[in-house]
């Protein structure tokens, strides 16, 4: 390690571990692959199947790394399909042991956006559980030397289990990112970011301690899966407290101005927040009430215009109730 920390030999590791190759460009993306990937998983399924013989497992195994990366990279372009309505950009994707990343250009610029950019990719693990899942009911169990029913069978196991897994609540997955968007549509998207990472963080504590009940590859997975939703929900609440979410045009709080402003939930005196029910329903009430008031002005003035002419004899009874209802409510109000 030279005077400024520098350590070539942490240095060469870390290249090593975040080292990547090329899968290809498929439907305007580029996608890559990291080796410890490629060494990894088939290493850890074929540990797995050994069980069932060498020749058999090797096969399983090979059509088992193919398959989880295949269905990784279809909920990423999930992802990237919806974002492709809202004219955000994706340039690529990188495709690691703990899932794949879809590196969008750009953020979501409204809770709704990113509510639906994120559902999509789970919503992919439903349409493979919607095609697959007949086709196990009609296959033999997965049992013996039928390759095509454990295939079947692994198929709607990980589609199941990443599907729920991302819905958990828990930032950065994408049930984080859904709680943030709900949050967002009732109060200031700042504000709600920093209770969706506090959530975030201890879901992802949650994970680390229970990784700890597991063995083998199992603890190790959950327990760096708990660290990075740790991490990024820290890194994701300090950006929140200095910077609008959204990249929002109108700073109706002052999250850049007023680093502590967080502390107090961003309320100001001129916050446009939305009201609640109740309160809309007196607002519409009270509205009603001016309308009614306005009309009845309006009558007032016209039965007055009938009292210089004919004086108050010559009026209608429809007339003398409009002039009645008006002391009434001048009786009331006083």
């Amino acid at each position: 390690m030279d005077s400024y920390g520098y350590n070539p030999t942490l240095h060469k590791i870390w290249r090593l571990l975040t080292s990547s190759f090329s899968l290809g460009t498929w439907f305007g993306v580029h996608v890559r692959m990291y080796w410890l990937a490629l060494a990894l998983m088939p290493l850890i399924f074929f540990s797995r199947l050994a069980g069932l013989g060498a020749g058999f497992a090797l096969l399983l195994s090979a059509t088992y790394f193919v398959a989880l990366f295949l269905i990784i990279w279809t909920h990423e372009m999930g992802h990237i399909a919806c974002g492709w309505l809202y004219r955000i950009r994706t340039d690529h994707i990188t495709l690691g042991p703990l899932g794949g990343v879809a590196h969008m250009n750009t953020g979501a610029s409204s809770p709704r956006e990113e509510l639906w950019i994120s559902l999509a990719g789970p919503a992919v693990h439903l349409v493979w559980l919607l095609v697959f899942l007949p086709v196990e009911w009609l296959v033999p169990a997965a049992n013996g030397d039928n390759w095509f029913g454990w295939t079947v069978w692994y198929l709607n196991v990980t589609n199941l289990t990443l599907m729920l897994f991302n819905l958990l609540p828990v930032y950065p997955l994408d049930g984080g990112r859904v709680l943030r968007a709900l949050l967002s549509m009732r109060w200031h998207p700042n504000l709600a970011t920093l209770w969706a990472t506090n959530i975030g963080m201890i879901g992802g504590g949650l994970l680390v301690i229970g990784s700890f009940t597991q063995i083998g590859v199992a603890s190790s997975i959950g327990f760096v899966i708990g660290l990075m939703c740790i991490i990024s929900s820290l890194d994701e609440k300090r950006r929140a407290r200095h910077v609008l979410v959204y990249q929002q045009s109108v700073r109706r709080e002052p999250w850049e101005q007023d680093p502590d402003a967080w502390k107090r939930g961003g309320v100001t005196q001129d916050s446009t927040r939305r009201p609640g029910w109740l309160a809309r329903r007196r607002e519409a009430r009270a509205e009603k009430q001016r309308q009614q008031d306005a009309a009845l002005d309006k009558q007032v003035d016209a039965v007055l215009e009938r009292v210089s002419e004919v004086g108050m004899t010559g009026l209608t009874d429809d007339e003398k109730r409009i002039l009645k209802r008006a002391s009434d409510r001048r009786r009331g109000a006083g």
